[in-house]
């Protein structure tokens, strides 16, 4: 993985972490099941995208 990918992935999951310590348990199910969903479709979307 490029230096650049890693930072960010490590900048966002020290984000991440702030943001969940401030929610309850059910918010912090429901953001994460609207994470997946999202990085599902952008992934969908890079795999259709290659094959092109």
């Amino acid at each position: 993985m490029k230096r650049d990918a890693r930072e960010f992935i490590r900048s966002t999951t020290t984000l991440l972490d702030h943001v969940l310590a401030t929610l309850t348990q059910e918010e912090q199910h429901d953001l994460l099941d609207a994470l997946a969903g999202e990085v599902e479709e952008r992934l969908d979307a890079l795999v259709e995208t290659a094959e092109s």
